[in-house]
């Protein structure tokens, strides 16, 4: 009788099943992503540290962000894909958003302020601090904002000028 190394074929099934499964589900990686860059703008200087949001119109698309750098650039993370891929084929609302929260010196054990009036009186400061809005809102929200991009088979670039001045 020839060797079998499973005794039994039907204790082989599962793995034999999960290998047939993954020769033909695996590898494939669904809807394509495409590569999408730009840059933002405001008051036509680059804008560092903003964050770049492309919604999906409808039901077709995925969600994507990116950060912009120092020149203003910034590629776009599809949620779910490798950091800088993209986001798939589809037309998309555009918003950008920055805002700064105010910097307060922290007070160490060691600093002679520690326990102070002078202490809760920089805490209260801390505490009740607004951030400050770099981008106006209307460019923050889905509704208002005046930028939408169509996403395209191959690379896409996109470039987004900000006004600070409220229309």
């Amino acid at each position: 009788m020839p060797y079998h190394s499973c005794r039994h074929t039907y204790t082989c099934l599962p793995l034999l099943l999960v290998i047939a499964l993954c020769s033909f589900g695996c590898g494939q990686s669904g809807t394509p992503i495409e590569y999408v860059e730009g840059v933002v703008k405001l008051d036509g200087t680059p804008l560092e540290g903003a964050t770049v949001f492309f919604s999906p119109k409808g039901a077709s698309g995925v969600g994507a962000a990116g950060r912009t750098q120092s020149d203003g650039s910034f590629t776009l993370n599809a949620q779910g894909s490798k950091p800088g891929a993209g986001t798939t084929a589809g037309d998309y609302n555009v918003t950008i958003s920055k805002i700064e929260m105010p910097k307060f010196v922290g007070i160490s054990t060691d600093d002679p302020r520690y326990g102070t009036p002078e202490q809760e009186r920089l805490q209260q400061e801390a505490d009740n601090a607004e951030p400050k809005i770099i981008v106006p809102e209307k460019y923050n929200n889905v509704e208002t904002s005046p930028f939408t991009a169509k996403v395209q088979s191959g690379s896409n670039k996109f470039t987004f000028d900000i006004s600070s001045k409220d229309d």
